[in-house]
């Protein structure tokens, strides 16, 4: 040992394997911070996802059942009735509909919903081309955000009925943006403590519109991930806000740095005195 600190670039090498050392390790943190947290935001993007497969669950439950009933022509002038209790039963649902040849002729609950009795949905073209995609793949659809009939904004899932081989029409869940951004858990900017969040639906001849607004985050940079929902043609994004992965490396990699200068130091004074 005392024939390696008087050798005279004996300080030189003390740095080179030092900061090789913390650098390497450096790196090695660099990596392991940005999965964990990556891992964070993917997970975080998954339960956004089975938080809308819980209510979209509930959706098809729903309208499946009324298929059932016109199906077989046993829904009669029950329509009320059977409505009241799969809203009693499906938390996140506001209303519940029936769609014969494109007609709405039966909301519930019909208070703060008159206005959609009577609406012919082929007077909006978007609706068609979202009804057109209920039919064709034979099971719930959603569309939506949109402006409402009765108001305010929010989602409208339609399953098709089939009675007697033709189609009789759709029945049909209304969730509000309200609802639905409660069901996500979080408030109307799409933001909390630690993540952004966007939910972003197709439209016919529109980029994706979002459902928050108003956020207006790059979920291309940054620690991100995405999810595609082919029941709805929507998009799920998640971004953690403040990553720290990076910040940790730097810390780690200027603390290496700073005691592989002491140690060099160290062992050039150590020369100094041997000489």
């Amino acid at each position: 040992m005392l024939t390696f600190l008087k050798q005279k670039y004996a300080a030189i090498w003390v740095f080179v394997i030092f900061i090789a050392i913390t650098q390497i390790a450096s790196f090695q943190i660099y990596k392991i911070e940005k999965k964990r947290e990556f891992n964070m935001v993917q997970n975080e993007s998954t339960h956004v996802k089975q938080r809308i497969e819980s209510a979209l669950s509930q959706s098809n439950n729903a309208t499946s059942l009324l298929a059932v009933l016109i199906e077989h022509d046993l829904l009669k002038d029950h329509f009320e009735e059977v409505a009241k209790e799969l809203l009693i039963h499906n938390q996140y649902l506001d209303a519940i509909q029936l769609v014969q040849d494109m007609v709405i002729i039966n909301t519930y609950p019909l208070k703060g919903n008159e206005q959609t009795i009577g609406y012919d949905l082929r007077t909006d073209n978007e609706h068609v081309r979202e009804i057109m995609l209920s039919s064709s793949l034979n099971s719930l659809h959603f569309e939506g955000p949109f402006n409402l009939k009765q108001g305010g904004v929010g989602f409208v899932g339609r399953y098709p009925i089939i009675q007697h081989d033709s189609l009789w029409g759709y029945s049909a869940v209304v969730i509000k943006k309200q609802s639905f951004i409660r069901l996500l858990g979080l408030d109307s900017t799409g933001i909390n403590e630690t993540y952004f969040y966007q939910v972003k639906k197709q439209q016919e001849g529109k980029k994706y519109i979002p459902l928050f607004s108003n956020n207006r985050t790059d979920f291309s940079t940054g620690i991100s991930h995405e999810q595609y929902m082919p029941i709805g043609d929507w998009i799920i994004q998640v971004k953690l806000r403040k990553p720290v992965y990076l910040s940790r490396t730097i810390v780690f990699s200027i603390g290496g740095i700073v005691v592989s200068l002491v140690f060099s130091l160290l062992i050039q004074c150590k020369r100094l005195r041997l000489d």
